[in-house]
């Protein structure tokens, strides 16, 4: 009988066998930056989407008759504003969650002042209109945050603050 060696063989297995793993290693990590990066991409479109959908019902709203209660909610419904902050709930972080919940019931202040007979034209009704920009600016920085971006601060816009009060018409007439 004659003696096989078996180191070549040995040698040759162990080396397919490392670059097998190598391989698999490889694809495990794409899968996953891959996987990240669609994650990534879908929570930016949710914000985007649920910043267009606020300010699409808050455009709605403004043509909304005081004390027409059916006509705020249907405003905020078609504008996408209710399908877009369960988005959100759902695929946000806790700061996007959080801030996007501010500028939500910002909004939904300003349905229900509506629906109370308010006009936005009032004092109550302009002031909710303040409270809702500056929620939805913070909401737009927490995304910038959220992304690696840094955030905007108002001078860099020629602003006082997020709130609008100071390039405001009506507030600057009021404090005269």
């Amino acid at each position: 009988m004659s003696t096989m060696d078996w180191m070549p063989l040995l040698s040759t297995g162990a080396g397919a066998l490392i670059a097998l793993s190598g391989s698999l290693l490889v694809d495990l990590r794409r899968e996953r930056d891959t996987r990240s990066r669609d994650r990534d991409l879908d929570r930016w479109r949710t914000c985007v989407d649920f910043a267009l959908a606020l300010d699409a019902a808050h455009t709605a709203l403004r043509t909304v008759p005081a004390g027409d209660r059916q006509a705020a909610g249907v405003a905020m419904t078609e504008a996408g504003a209710y399908q877009a902050r369960e988005r959100l709930l759902m695929s946000g972080t806790p700061d996007l969650v959080v801030a996007g919940e501010a500028a939500f019931h910002r909004l939904v202040a300003m349905r229900k002042l509506i629906g109370a007979g308010s006009d936005l034209r009032s004092p109550a009704g302009h002031e909710s209109y303040h409270e809702f920009a500056e929620t939805l600016w913070t909401f737009r920085m927490a995304v910038r945050k959220h992304f690696g971006h840094r955030a905007i601060q108002p001078g860099a816009l020629e602003r006082r603050d997020w709130s609008e009060r100071h390039e405001c018409a009506y507030c600057v007439t009021a404090t005269d």
